[in-house]
């Protein structure tokens, strides 16, 4: 369908899904191109029309899940087909020469929350909040004197302004992890280690209906990485659940517990892909 991969992630610029999307198409050793969408909605729709795939942010260290992509998985039928981990680093830029100068910081509403101590260091600051990194960094290109902006350590040089403060995140091991999402799945290669991510919709509202579940996997010793609720939006108490388990939803054992499952729950396979491997900070 595609004479060249084209690559959908959230916009405006220098953010770190395009960051992402940058790598996962360098790592994909074919050409690519990337197209920005203002919202997570038209990035799913992008996919299987005007873009081979799409990047996006699923998973952050320190402020968990993302909600609305977890939302989306469920309602779009889409395949999770790779994952890749993004360092997160955080510098203040600003228009002045000195901290104390600074009287108003940009700040994108997720990234103030990872920049909680440095931003309770700064006396009478105001601070403004943006709805994207690339947001924050556009408001201090406009060169107000004594504006200042937190923004990805990657899109900002020492000289770019008169002070530049790098490493400010609370945390200097922050990782986001982001997903591919493609029209199809990837092949199964028993020579890759793999992950896999599960829907469950709560179709039955009965005691035990969690425990049943994760009792097919502790059975048959499949390791669960991580589960996530979410409500689904019709009935209160009532709730989807992510679960992300160690290995292909081909396996034999994972097949049985899914056969298990499937008795009383509704379940979708969201995606079988490899496993990311951490890296260092930058």
């Amino acid at each position: 369908m595609f004479d060249m991969k084209t690559i959908a992630t959230l916009g405006p610029a220098n953010t770190f899904s395009e960051l992402a999307a940058r790598k996962y198409g360098k790592e994909s050793g074919t050409e690519f191109s990337i197209e920005l969408y203002p919202t997570f909605g038209k990035v799913f729709g992008a996919v299987g029309t005007s873009c081979s795939c799409a990047v996006l942010p699923i998973e952050n260290m320190a402020e968990g899940y993302v909600s609305i992509v977890l939302d989306l998985l469920v309602h779009n039928d889409l395949s999770i087909v790779h994952e890749l981990l993004l360092p997160i680093q955080f510098t203040l830029a600003a228009n002045c020469s000195s901290l104390d100068r600074v009287e108003k910081v940009y700040v994108q509403f997720v990234t103030q929350g990872q920049c909680e101590s440095f931003l309770d260091n700064m006396e009478n600051i105001g601070v403004i909040t943006t709805q994207s990194n690339g947001t924050s960094l556009e408001q201090l290109q406009m060169g107000v004197p004594n504006e200042a902006a937190i923004v990805p350590t990657f899109a900002v040089k020492e000289d770019d302004f008169s002070l530049v403060i790098p490493r400010i995140a609370d945390r200097s091991n922050n990782q986001t992890r982001f997903i591919v999402i493609a029209p199809s799945p990837t092949a199964y290669d028993p020579a890759h280690k793999y992950k896999t991510t599960l829907l469950i919709v709560e179709s039955v509202d009965r005691p035990g209906m969690l425990s049943d579940i994760l009792h097919a996997f502790s059975t048959r010793k499949i390791n669960l990485v991580s589960i996530m609720s979410r409500p689904t939006k019709e009935m209160l108490g009532r709730y989807h659940f992510f679960i992300d388990v160690e290995g292909h939803s081909e396996e034999p054992h994972i097949m049985e517990a899914l056969s298990e499952i499937e008795r009383e729950n509704t379940i979708r396979v969201l995606g079988s892909y490899t496993i990311a491997r951490p890296e260092g900070g930058c």
